[in-house]
């Protein structure tokens, strides 16, 4: 169902979870509606509602699905690697459209980081969820920074639920404890073929230290306090190419010989990694460390290119797209002053 009314007299809002009964959701019609949306997404489109209910159902059956993947999920065959999203629906589908091939017939491993201030702030999430119970073994979702509960609290997520149509407070408040308790069930890291670990952000000190078999072993639930800050780094450490840089303000970070060290003493082949803004939409330096962003032209203030990774037999091919000077860009907010920190 659309409201009317806008610019002449058109839909003011798209309802995505209309005709969805959310005691028996039909994830491949949820699919496609947010892909729908996204697509034909414009500045002046109808903006999306969803129902409460169908949300509270996606996400508590997500975290029933979710509580069985292990921390460190094992992947044989054929993966596509995806880097941060950053809600820019639009890049998403392109570089799913541009794999040309999806679940069942490949696995994709997704390097958190759904949310975001592109304009499918939320429904990347929602669509990845669905596909997730579409797909349980063949969709990979792990925990990056934004999917931690102070990272929701701070990118005000409760204001994008109000956004879509959700309005009454207690239903805001309860959709979004379901998205913590989902999010706080996401996987730390994906392992290819026992020789490739993907995760969103890296070996942190907890895990140099204590190496990456700790992390296999971690159960999901309640753990110890240095149980969660080993996971923490997982989707927190920063690559530092420079130095220099190594004042990081508690931040946990890793450098090339670093990655290096950790690469050999668990032996690994490379790292696959997120977390920060890579002009060329994924950088592969050191040679054991691949960082990728899935988001083009990140906050619009970037002009980098979107990129995932395809991996088959051990062997990687980039996948990437740019998009083209004077195309329209997936954000209409003010863009932040140019000189911030590359950290995203």
């Amino acid at each position: 169902m659309s409201d009317e009314g806008g610019n002449g007299g058109g839909p003011r809002f798209i309802n995505l979870t209309e005709d969805i009964n959310p005691e028996k959701i039909d994830y491949a019609k949820l699919v496609h509606n947010i892909w729908n949306y996204i697509r034909n997404y414009t500045p002046d489109s109808a903006r999306p509602q969803f129902n409460h209910e169908v949300l509270v159902k996606l996400l508590q059956k997500s975290q029933e699905i979710l509580k069985h993947d292990e921390m460190v999920v094992k992947v044989n065959g054929p993966v596509i690697v995806f880097g941060p999203i950053y809600g820019e629906g639009d890049s998403l589908i392109t570089l799913i459209s541009q794999s040309k091939v999806t679940p069942p017939n490949v696995t994709f491993v997704m390097l958190g980081c759904y949310l975001g201030h592109g304009f499918a702030q939320l429904e990347c999430l929602f669509l990845l969820l669905a596909y997730k119970l579409l797909y349980p073994e063949k969709v990979i979702l792990l925990k990056g920074h934004h999917e931690e509960s102070i990272s929701m609290e701070m990118l005000k997520v409760k204001d994008w639920l109000y956004a879509r149509g959700i309005v009454q407070e207690v239903n805001i408040e309860e959709v979004l404890l379901e998205m913590k308790k989902t999010c706080s069930l996401m996987s730390a890291a994906a392992l290819v073929n026992m020789k490739i670990l993907c995760m969103p952000g890296g070996p942190g000190p907890t895990m140099r230290e204590r190496g990456l078999k700790q992390l296999m072993q971690l159960k999901k639930g309640f753990q110890a306090i240095g149980d969660r800050k080993l996971i923490m780094e997982a989707a927190w450490s920063v690559l530092l190419i420079n130095e220099a840089q190594k004042d990081m303000h508690g931040m946990p970070f890793f450098t090339s010989q670093m990655a290096s060290d950790f690469c050999k003493k668990n032996r690994l082949k490379c790292i696959v990694r997120g977390r920060q803004m890579v002009d060329e939409g994924y950088l592969n330096k050191p040679k054991e460390v691949i960082t990728l962003i899935s988001a083009v032209a990140y906050l619009d203030n970037f002009r980098n290119y979107a990129a995932v990774l395809h991996i088959e037999k051990d062997k990687g091919r980039i996948i990437r797209y740019k998009m083209e000077e004077g195309e329209q860009l997936s954000l209409e907010l003010v863009k932040p002053g140019m000189g911030r920190n590359a950290v995203v």
